[in-house]
């Protein structure tokens, strides 16, 4: 096929790669790869897409990228089941990276099928985001999976992490307690320090600039000040004088005395708070912490990240809807329909204690098919992170 008659399809993409795989012996290596393709063909969801020819494999040296041709939940559904395999038997280090894009098949060099396009590219680079045991999906993932309840509880949003060519990618990490590694990837964890420390160099730099104006201002007004003009002699001597009058035989050191004592009562007056100022961040921030089921009907757990913006308008978990806040509590609502029968409402509270750094956590999700009615409930203490 000519590069003219190519046909870019939309893949659904899942990158495996194993973690330190160039610093092995060649045995090593051969048996981990070994181990690593038969867990892999060992999957439900490996074997499913082969049977009905909607997967495409690539080899990639150390791991592989599977490409499904059905919908986004394949992939994820996969990298779920070979991280569960792995927690059974002796575990081999692996990340993998799941996006859905345009991707085109074409031959390579000894005529096997291959995969090209900005699909493969960005799975890729998702990945190389992680560390051993994560399952990073990409924003574009993330926002199809979250509109179905079974996938919610498991998507919990990294922000923009730094790839190739500077570019970034808004990234959701995948786990539960069976499955993924909940731990913030390294890479996050280093570009979320570097933005602390331009955050806190940025304040250092502005207090000390503020101090430098306020001390020139202090100075000047000191020693540099024009002394009020005298009050006329012809003053009605009935009318007591608000201020002694400074005549031509004051010194200038009695001149600089009274303008120190002035200025130095204006240095010391507390600031005054302006009555627009606005109120303290109560929200505002990062809040970690595990949410646990609520109810019989199901049994679950896991850690969850909330990020509240600095407006406190938007969370970063939770897309669409409205947020609220009163008092101590901010509340986030939304509504929505799956197909034409499913009506999916949803709640979120979070309650900030006294102490302002830890939080109660409440969320709930009703889903109504026809006469059906399901509920989905959470609950949890987070803290906020400094």
């Amino acid at each position: 096929m000519s590069t003219s008659d190519a046909r870019f399809q939309i893949g659904h993409v899942l990158f495996i790669d194993m973690v330190g795989y160039s610093k092995l012996l060649i045995n090593e290596q051969t048996r981990l790869l070994r181990e690593l393709n038969e867990l892999v063909q060992g999957t439900e969801q490996f074997r499913t897409a082969q049977t009905k020819n909607g997967l495409v494999r690539v080899a990639t040296g150390d791991g592989m990228a599977l490409v499904f041709r059905d919908n986004p939940e394949s992939p994820v559904r996969c990298a779920l089941q070979i991280s569960r395999a792995l927690r059974k038997q002796t575990p081999v280090p692996i990340r993998m990276g799941v996006h859905s894009g345009p991707v085109n098949e074409v031959r390579d060099v000894n005529n096997r099928r291959n995969v090209a396009g900005a699909g493969i590219n960005i799975a890729q680079r998702v990945m190389d985001c992680g560390d051993a045991g994560h399952i990073l999906l990409s924003k574009h993932v993330a926002e199809d999976l979250e509109h179905h309840a079974r996938w919610r509880p498991f998507l919990h949003d990294l922000g923009q992490c730094e790839v190739k060519h500077g570019s970034r990618i808004a990234l959701v990490n995948l786990y539960s307690s069976e499955a993924g590694n909940p731990q913030l990837p390294e890479k996050i964890r280093r570009l979320r320090k570097k933005r602390t420390a331009n955050s806190v160099l940025l304040f250092s730099t502005t207090a000390a600039l503020s101090l430098a104006i306020a001390g020139s201002s202090w100075f000047f007004s000191t020693y540099f000040s024009t002394p009020s003009a005298a009050i006329p002699k012809d003053t009605d001597p009935t009318t007591p004088p608000a201020t002694t009058p400074m005549t031509a035989a004051t010194s200038t050191r009695d001149i600089i005395l009274a303008n120190t004592s002035v200025a130095s009562s204006i240095w010391q007056q507390p600031p005054q708070t302006s009555p627009t100022s606005r109120p303290r961040k109560l929200f505002a921030g990062t809040w970690r912490g595990t949410v646990h089921s609520v109810g019989p009907q199901s049994t679950w757990d896991t850690q969850l990240e909330l990020n509240v913006d600095e407006t406190e308008t938007h969370l970063s978990n939770l897309t669409g809807g409205s947020v609220s806040r009163h008092g101590r509590t901010l509340t986030y609502k939304r509504s929505y329909k799956l197909g034409n029968r499913t009506s999916v409402r949803v709640h979120a509270s979070l309650i900030v204690q006294e102490d302002d750094k830890t939080a109660t956590y409440t969320t709930s999700q009703i889903s109504v098919t026809g006469k059906s009615r399901s509920k989905t409930s959470g609950r949890g203490m987070l803290e906020k992170v400094e």
